[in-house]
């Protein structure tokens, strides 16, 4: 069997050279029949460089790009045939996501002068709300332009056709009128599911920073983080601006950066959602009535288990055991803890429960779990049901480093953990 590492690495080279291979073969195609003619090769992988940045940028900051894009696409058509440009250029669309982008600015910005905590609510409802809705608006904006180009394009060296302009023509000027309409069936769909890939990617790993400048406890560190996410931006931005294929190698490193990063970003998204649930509904719920079992998620204590996996931690027969999905969707896996459950207590955190395994040295803790925020005040229930050692108070005493520590906790690979002998 393929090592997982192996298996990952190998799907991003595939998906970075479908993405490299894409705007040579539709240039290409474009010339089949008359080889002497290259004069639209160059414009057409430049259109195409041009909207993989943009898919990108898009991915990165969602209500930024669609709002910026739509404004330019607004003030650079001609102002007689403004009456005609797309939904989403249209001041009505994208002039109400300025505003929010505004408002969003100048929340970030009071973060200097305002505690932390008091914020944390708007940041939550922002991350949930703002995020998501953006994200699912970019998508729709970038498929909808890049699949309206086809109708649109005059001709296959119009630049403002879009992504799929030179495909569609491409077929149309080979010859095989036969062919004509499969090739334009297929090529829109293999676009529409590489454009949903790539942006679904760029995406976790963006929103997987947005949850840790939810989640960091200093707005130091949330300036830090923002900077860094804007600084890509910028320098993405900057590419395209000195040449669109500067702008495509740009893109295609955040590309394969955010592969070797999906798996876990994705998981602290889940993590991030529903920790922010829990904090904007004040942590209620807690236990359910006659239940054995508590959500969590891995920490670096479960080895073998991929950090931030979310499942459920039950003591079954004196042994803790962790039940959880690999990208929960596949074949359920358990996890057992080969301490007895009594060298295991349940911390007081700031934002939610850990289940903690004492070290060597005194005040050193290895994190078994971390539970949901809606378990806080009820450590002692918690503390019952899966038999532990009792509750420590964990709260104080949290510095810089300690934050650090469990970040690199959260985002480490999994450790592998070799079978007893015999």
């Amino acid at each position: 069997m393929v090592p997982m590492g192996k298996k990952k690495r190998r799907l991003a080279v595939a998906v970075i050279f479908l993405i490299c291979l894409y705007p040579s073969l539709a240039a290409a195609g474009g010339t089949a029949g008359a080889s002497s003619d290259f004069g639209g090769l160059i414009p057409r992988g430049e259109l195409i460089a041009d909207e993989i940045s943009r898919i990108t940028g898009c991915a990165i900051s969602p209500i930024l790009g669609i709002s910026v894009l739509g404004a330019y696409t607004y003030y650079a058509t001609p102002a007689a045939q403004r009456d005609n440009v797309p939904w989403h250029a249209a001041p009505q669309f994208w002039a109400p996501l300025l505003i929010i982008l505004f408002l969003i600015i100048l929340k970030d910005s009071a973060k200097v002068a305002i505690p932390k905590i008091i914020m944390v609510p708007l940041d939550a409802v922002e991350t949930l709300l703002e995020k998501n809705t953006s994200a699912v608006l970019a998508l729709i904006v970038l498929l909808t332009s890049i699949g309206g180009g086809i109708d649109q394009a005059g001709s296959p060296g119009q630049a403002g056709g879009g992504l799929l302009v030179s495909a569609a023509h491409a077929a149309q000027e080979t010859g095989a009128h036969s062919l004509t309409g499969v090739r334009e069936m297929i090529e829109p769909a293999m676009i529409s599911v590489l454009v949903i890939t790539v942006f679904t990617v760029v995406w976790t790993v963006s929103q997987a920073f947005n949850f840790l400048i939810l989640l960091s406890p200093f707005s130091t560190i949330d300036l830090l983080l923002t900077l860094w996410k804007n600084s890509i931006i910028a320098l993405l931005l900057l590419a395209c601006l000195v040449h669109p294929y500067a702008g495509l190698l740009f893109s295609l490193c955040v590309i394969l950066l955010c592969l070797f990063l999906f798996s876990r970003s994705l998981r602290f998204v889940v993590f991030g959602s529903l920790t922010a649930m829990d904090l904007l509904r004040k942590k209620a719920g807690g236990l359910d009535p006659g239940t054995n079992v508590v959500k969590a998620f891995a920490g670096a204590g479960l080895g073998g288990v991929p950090s931030m996996s979310y499942g459920a931690l039950a003591n079954v027969n004196r042994v803790l055991r962790f039940t959880y999905r690999p990208w929960f969707v596949l074949p359920v896996r358990t996890c057992d803890v080969q301490e007895p459950p009594e060298a295991h207590h349940v911390g007081k955190g700031i934002l939610s429960p850990v289940i903690v395994r004492e070290g060597n040295k005194p005040g050193q803790y290895t994190t078994l779990c971390r539970l949901r925020p809606r378990y806080a005040s009820r450590e002692h229930m918690i503390a019952q049901i899966l038999g532990l050692g009792g509750v420590r108070d964990l709260t104080f005493g949290r510095g810089v480093r300690d934050s650090l520590r469990r970040l690199r906790e959260r985002l480490r690979p999994p450790r592998t953990v070799r079978p007893p002998d015999g």
